[in-house]
């Protein structure tokens, strides 16, 4: 039978490659929900123009769910590349977007729903075992509203399931993705020329590689046999920070925490950074999620370990500045 798929969130990296991976499936339709129709889509892709932000959509959503008879949500409309310097236009669009597309989902009854997010709401903290798993409790930074607005969305998506048990429901929280078509917190802050750390810290640290995240989304979506829950979606292995900088190899500066922050702060007032100063709890304590339920459910193993997707990114690094330096 054919699959009918929504989703939001088409502009960021896994939003845009599930995308055009989707629409050139023959059994699926997909359905996308943005403010813009991105111009890699397909001419049959059904395109419906709603701002999450919008008092009214939740029932522009679900209108566009029964039209398309949808039965699969996947929901990706979060800052997964940048944190926005509002943080209520954060909040609008990650916490109170999630409620709408949540209410309609609610209503449309769709048949499996799925919210990505990030093995970040385990929180950086020094009391986290050496590896965390999914049944952990969270324990984000409660100054830090960005990760708040993650675990507050996650929150939202277990009521839903709680309401709608005919739904299947899943939350997928992926460790940083490192990539060459990537941006997030680490791409950017192994990019630089000088790498900073916090004195006294050496973090176990774990990557997924692009290819493998898509992958194990994608058997999330078209697979049935799944059962419900919560998953790390995590890569082979972790290493220590400092040894990840030296396969960049970059130049550490290791700073006091204090000085570490500030020099945070004032890249992010200077609209340097593109993430907030609180950010940097997660370059100074480990959390590192356990993939073992994943394996033993879906039998999912990634083809990249932590090693190798370092290695590959340090060469794209290298080659990047080789063109730069070229021109």
């Amino acid at each position: 039978m054919k699959q009918t798929i929504a989703m939001t969130g088409v502009k960021g990296f896994l939003g845009s490659n599930l995308a055009v991976r989707l629409q050139n499936i023959p059994d699926v339709k997909l359905v996308v929900i943005d403010r813009f129709r991105p111009s890699f889509l397909n001419d049959d892709v059904s395109f419906y123009r709603i701002d999450l932000t919008d008092p009214k959509a939740d029932m522009m959503i679900y209108e566009a769910l029964e039209r398309e008879k949808v039965d699969t949500f996947l929901h990706l409309a979060f800052f997964e590349d940048h944190v926005p310097f509002s943080s209520s236009y954060a909040h609008e669009v990650q916490v109170i977007g999630t409620w709408y597309v949540l209410n309609a989902c609610s209503k449309k009854k769709v048949r499996k729903f799925i919210l990505s997010s990030t093995t970040e709401v385990y929180g950086a903290d020094p009391m986290n075992p050496n590896l965390i798993a999914e049944d952990a409790k969270p324990k984000v930074n409660q100054s830090y509203r960005y990760m708040r607005d993650r675990l507050e969305a996650e929150e939202l998506t277990l009521k839903f399931a709680k309401k709608n048990p005919n739904t299947k429901v899943f939350i997928l929280r992926k460790c940083p993705i490192l990539g060459d078509k990537v941006r997030n917190f680490m791409t950017w802050y192994l990019s630089g020329i000088i790498i900073f750390t916090v004195l006294g810290f050496d973090p176990m640290m774990q990557f997924i590689h692009q290819e493998d995240v898509l992958d194990a989304y994608m058997m999330f979506l078209l697979g049935d046999e799944i059962p419900g829950g919560i998953y790390n979606v995590v890569g082979r292995g972790a290493l220590p920070l400092y040894y990840i900088v030296r396969l960049m190899g970059k130049i550490n500066i290791p700073v006091m925490y204090s000085t570490a922050f500030s020099i945070f702060w004032l890249m992010r007032n200077l609209r340097l950074a593109p993430f907030p100063p609180q950010h940097i709890d997660y370059i100074r304590f480990t959390f590192v999620a356990d993939g073992t339920k994943l394996k033993e459910t879906t039998g999912f193993i990634p083809r990249y370990s932590t090693k190798e997707i370092v290695e590959e990114f340090a060469g794209y690094v290298k080659l990047k500045r080789a063109k730069i330096k070229a021109k």
